[in-house]
């Protein structure tokens, strides 16, 4: 409530204030501030830290490293589970997801991580290393780096099919001639014939190195953020119906962004993971949240 109060000036005169003397002056006090509230209820947060790929915390925690071959990206590539790595930088523990190609369909490489399909509503949260360049070898490749939720496609156009994308390509790709991120929202997709119906909003710029990915989901609108500013509001009809899991991936679109036979690879890097169900938070209370697991010393909780 704003309250106006008098100000006087003090006299030094036997230690008495003067009053009526002086003129007044009208102040507005600043209302006070709220204290930060804690985050509560059904919730995950992942550190990412593993030993590797094969630490069986991975699968106790709900994680699938994805193996063998299939879309998305190019046609017979293969996801190697062992080309995601875990390691300590800056003092937290880091997901790293190499992906890459020889140029040949036989030598090229994907990387993909996903959790159990549980989450709808809330608020799903990432810090996310993008690159542009590959760590070794010639640059050119359409890659894509990724954030996103999904749930199955169970026939050509179902209705009930849902994803939330962040995907950023480093090289282009979809027309897009060079670096873009993307967020994008599905209602639905069909493989044969090929028809999509989604809306994408898209900023052409590079966007490599570190940064804090948010998505809020309520019954009204699906929110975009990163590194706490605004990026896209999309609402219906491309609201989720149903409960998706949780994914990063790392693939190539295609072999024809350049024409080399020389190995190289690219890696997209992730620090944490968070979701708070049913909650819709503000990026600067996802960071707090993030802090408080740190500051606790939690690595790992889920429960949604």
């Amino acid at each position: 409530m704003l309250r106006h109060l008098l100000l006087s000036r003090v006299r030094a005169a036997a230690g008495l204030v003067a009053f009526g003397l002086l003129c007044a002056a009208l102040v507005v006090l600043p209302a006070p501030r709220a204290a930060a509230q804690p985050v509560v209820g059904p919730a995950l947060f992942d550190d990412f830290n593993y030993t590797g790929h094969t630490d069986p915390l991975l699968t106790q925690h709900g994680w699938t490293l994805r193996s063998g071959q299939g879309g998305p990206g190019v046609p017979g590539a293969t996801w190697r589970p062992q080309n995601i790595t875990f390691a300590t930088a800056s003092g937290n523990s880091v997901m790293t997801m190499r992906s890459g190609t020889n140029g040949t369909t036989a030598g090229t490489e994907h990387t993909e991580i996903y959790q159990q399909r549980k989450f709808l509503y809330g608020t799903y949260a990432a810090r996310v290393h993008f690159t542009d360049v590959p760590s070794y070898g010639p640059d050119g490749d359409r890659m894509v780096q990724t954030f996103f939720t999904i749930s199955p496609l169970n026939y050509s156009m179902d209705p009930n099919y849902s994803e939330l994308d962040f995907e950023y390509l480093p090289n282009g790709g979809w027309g897009i001639p060079g670096s873009a991120l993307l967020a994008s929202s599905w209602e639905t997709y069909s493989e044969d014939p090929p028809q999509e119906d989604h809306v994408t909003t898209q900023e052409r710029a590079s966007f490599a190195g570190w940064h804090d990915l948010v998505i809020t989901v309520d019954s009204t609108a699906i929110t975009y953020y990163i590194d706490g500013r605004h990026f896209a509001t999309h609402s219906e009809p491309y609201l989720p119906e149903s409960a998706m899991s949780i994914r990063f991936n790392h693939w190539l679109i295609n072999l024809t962004g350049i024409s080399s036979r020389k190995t190289r690879a690219y890696e997209q890097k992730v620090d944490y993971v968070y979701f708070a169900q049913d909650q819709v938070l503000s990026p600067s209370e996802v960071q707090a949240a993030v802090a408080d697991y740190r500051t606790r010393g939690v690595t790992f909780e889920d429960t949604v």
